[in-house]
């Protein structure tokens, strides 16, 4: 089987914007990496620092969870919008503008 699709959530480490909330990142990313790992039988976490212009409260710096997995065509076709979905549901948990999906290389800005 050739998993030549990578799919990532990027997981904010804030609350509003820029409020710290490592306890939500912890539960946030506990609840991507077991729906990431349903939808295509695994996944892996890295941490990153990420950067993000807000038009509201400036440059925000935050340290992000980013949990991936690989997949065939046929998953990617057949989940991609379930991950779609479930990052717009962290985005609104985290009251953020926006939450990051990747796929294959390609951002995608996924607003509540």
């Amino acid at each position: 089987m050739k998993l030549c699709h990578r799919i990532c959530i990027y997981v904010p480490s804030t609350f509003e914007g820029n409020k710290p909330a490592k306890r939500m990142q912890r539960r946030a990313t506990k609840k991507a990496a077991a729906r990431l790992s349903v939808l295509f039988g695994g996944c892996t976490t890295t941490q990153a620092v990420g950067y993000w212009m807000s038009d509201t409260k400036g440059l925000i710096a935050e340290n992000q969870t980013l949990v991936y997995s690989n997949t065939t065509e046929e998953g990617k076709t057949a989940h991609l919008d379930t991950v779609r979905d479930f990052a717009r549901a962290i985005c609104r948990y985290m009251r953020q503008e926006a939450v990051t999906v990747e796929v294959d290389g390609e951002l995608e800005f996924i607003e509540a």
